[in-house]
């Protein structure tokens, strides 16, 4: 009843913890990338900016040294060249940044800079810049990489030469430099995203510890034991889950109680009455044959219902600690004993077609009930003189029982539904109560094992009885004394 509650909660806590953690790290890394970008693109406008200005402070610097007149023979013929040289010859500070002097289109002056040489070996672009007749701005690309440039046209007094004071600017240093930056902050988010993750992962399953535990009570949780509860921790959602799964654990602890002792006091209830009249019955003698056809009616009805009295106080009882007395038993012994019980059930050949040897623990008396079941609804529901066969066997770590008959088989549509109680396929026999198969899918569970059935190999229905070959269940008790074992 509760394996499907238990898959459900246990997928349900795997995915919440997986979702939890997948939208944190979807969550930080999209924070990251957009950290990472945003921080990229104000570096370099921060670097443009930075560039710019001193850029427009090399050129201030020429303009004011031009205007203060600090350059002896500011005019006449060949002054230009001694403005440019001294001009360019001045200290920069900035190790990207390089002061050209051009006059005539050819180089006067630079300044000591590892950006020089770059920015000079190109003809095309001084060119350009030679040729310039008003202050400009501007990029271009070299091999060595981008620079940034400002050239400002000089024209001196008397001296027929055509000048031009550059001021440029290397970026591919700087620009590494914002790179590296980015990427140390790439690798540093990276760490504290592995680092987030592993907390999310932490935080999560602590939050969802509740989850697991229900997952864990519903895996322990039978019809037969409800009196576990799942500790409450905490407060908030998460408590009230606890409060609530607990409160329904109550409520169907307390419904499977009260069917139970309905189901025990109704049948002890009936028992008496029963017995009454069944001895009543047994006294009464008919005057003609039509009430002895109805006393006869009477009687089979009534050790139905007397069978069906007893059948219910079983199924009742299997769901009590007490309902097995375990023992060691010699498996040989038992399936030969179970073969020789068979025969007497029905004028048909009963085949013994393999046994099991050793020592287990089980139920001795409960087994050959749910043998002796399956026995005669094998007997009920194939044509008369079909063999049967029994057999018991080791298969793995489990003990298996065995009936197989040569019938019609069973249906795979109602393979499942024939142990639930009150079902019948065959409706038109009345003998019934439809509580046989369930009464050894009870004994199976008892054990710690199940019951199956599938269609034998030369036609037919196999029902295969298996339990846990070490079962020993905590509730173990003593042998019992031999008793009626209820019905067959």
């Amino acid at each position: 009843m509760f394996s499907g509650a238990s898959a459900s909660l246990r997928w349900a806590a795997s995915s919440a913890r997986l979702r939890i953690l997948g939208w944190s790290v979807v969550l930080l890394m999209t924070a990251l990338a957009a950290t990472a970008a945003v921080t990229h693109v104000l570096l370099v406008r921060q670097l443009d900016r930075t560039v710019s200005a001193e850029l427009a402070g090399e050129i201030n610097e020429f303009h004011a040294l031009v205007q203060a007149h600090r350059i002896p023979g500011a005019s006449g013929p060949g002054q230009l060249r001694g403005i440019l040289r001294t001009a360019a010859s001045r200290a920069v500070y900035q190790p990207d940044t390089v002061l050209i002097g051009l006059a005539d289109g050819r180089i006067v002056a630079t300044s000591a800079s590892s950006a020089a040489a770059p920015i000079s070996s190109d003809p095309a672009l001084l060119a350009r810049l030679a040729a310039t007749t008003h202050l400009v701005s501007g990029s271009a690309y070299l091999a060595a990489g981008q620079i940034r440039y400002v050239a400002v046209p000089v024209h001196v007094t008397g001296d027929p030469a055509h000048g031009v004071f550059v001021a440029a600017t290397l970026m591919a240093g700087q620009q590494q430099s914002v790179n590296e930056t980015t990427r140390l902050q790439l690798e540093v988010g990276a760490g504290a995203l592995a680092i987030a993750s592993l907390l999310a992962w932490t935080v999560s399953g602590r939050v969802l510890r509740p989850v697991r535990d229900t997952t864990e009570l519903a895996r322990r949780i039978t019809e037969t034991d409800l009196s576990e509860r799942i500790p409450i921790r905490g407060r908030g959602e998460v408590g009230d889950l606890s409060l609530t799964i607990n409160g329904m654990l109550d409520r169907l602890e307390s419904t499977f109680t009260a069917q139970r002792r309905f189901l025990a006091d109704a049948g002890h209830e009936l028992r008496t009455p029963i017995t009454i009249i069944q001895g009543n019955l047994d006294t009464l003698r008919a005057a003609d044959p039509d009430e002895a056809e109805t006393l006869a009616i009477a009687s089979d009805e009534l050790s139905r219902m007397s069978r069906l009295t007893e059948e219910l106080l079983l199924l009742a009882g299997s769901e009590r600690p007490g309902f097995l007395h375990l023992a060691p038993a010699d498996l040989h012994t038992l399936t030969t004993t179970l073969a020789a019980k068979a025969r007497a059930l029905d004028d048909r050949p009963w085949l013994l077609s393999g046994s099991a040897h050793g020592q287990a623990v089980l139920d001795s008396q409960r087994i050959t009930q749910a043998v002796m079941q399956l026995a005669a609804n094998a007997v009920a529901h194939t044509p008369p003189g079909r063999a049967v066969e029994l057999a018991s066997a080791i298969e793995q770590d489990n003990l298996v029982f065995s009936v197989t008959d040569h019938g019609q088989g069973i249906p795979v549509a109602n393979r499942d539904r024939i142990f639930d109680r009150f079902v019948r396929l065959n409706t038109r026999r009345t003998d019934g109560t439809g509580l046989g198969l369930s009464i050894v899918a009870a004994i199976a569970a008892a054990h710690g094992g199940s019951v199956t059935v599938a269609d034998a190999a030369d036609g037919g229905a196999i029902f295969r009885l298996v339990i846990p070959f070490q079962f020993v269940p905590a509730f173990a008790a003593p042998a019992r004394q031999p008793d009626s074992g209820g019905s067959a």
